[in-house]
């Protein structure tokens, strides 16, 4: 497959899959299966900010630190 058909596959993503921005932290409630979203959790360096993921098939939520 071609570099630009990838680009083109990849921008053809629907807007409901972007990761949303919450204000309140997330919780295994909160969250379906396979789902990101960004919290502040002003535990991560400056000019970052925590990714939040639930598991698909799993009881457990994992926390990075991306770029904002």
């Amino acid at each position: 497959m071609s570099t630009s058909l990838l680009l083109a596959a990849a921008s053809s993503a629907p807007a409901s899959a972007a990761i949303r921005t919450v204000t309140s932290k997330p919780t295994l409630e909160s969250l379906a299966p396979g789902q990101s979203v960004l919290y502040d959790d002003k535990k991560c360096p400056s000019g970052m900010i925590a990714k939040y993921r639930k598991a698909p098939k799993r009881t457990s939520i994992s926390r990075t630190c991306v770029h904002q």
